[in-house]
């Protein structure tokens, strides 16, 4: 018997927020996708080719020495990808708050060091903000 593949599973590095031209605030999350190109190299095909279909998940998934919220990201178009980014929530839970009434996150898969010289493309999501916002309350 042979198992199928596995979601890639990041961890949240640092999380933030970003102000568009249009004065929109954005919450920010990196992650850390080395040796999972068909992860980082997601917003430069949304880019290319248009949004297409995203769903966001959010669980709390809570136990004796952790507390954490994973959110599940899925695509079905204009490519097929799945990964969930996990948010400890002891640091995050009031960035999550803010991400859930927000009702989006952009993601970033670069190093936060290097976005002002790199200037990044990162994948924007509309989050399901009750899933989310009942994950952390």
């Amino acid at each position: 018997m042979t198992s199928g593949p596995t979601t890639p599973l990041f961890t949240a590095r640092q999380v933030g927020f970003v102000i568009g031209d249009d004065g929109a605030v954005t919450p920010t999350v990196s992650i850390d996708a080395t040796g999972r190109p068909e992860v980082a190299d997601l917003a430069r095909v949304h880019a290319i080719d248009g949004v297409g279909d995203v769903r966001t998940s959010a669980r709390r998934v809570a136990g004796d020495e952790m507390d954490l919220l994973l959110l599940g990201v899925t695509m079905t178009r204009p490519v097929r990808a799945a990964f969930a980014v996990a948010f400890d929530l002891a640091a995050h839970r009031e960035f999550l708050a803010v991400a859930g009434a927000h009702g989006r996150l952009a993601i970033a898969t670069t190093d936060p060091a290097s976005v002002a010289e790199d200037r990044p493309l990162w994948l924007a999501v509309d989050l399901d903000a009750p899933a989310v916002l009942g994950a952390v309350s």
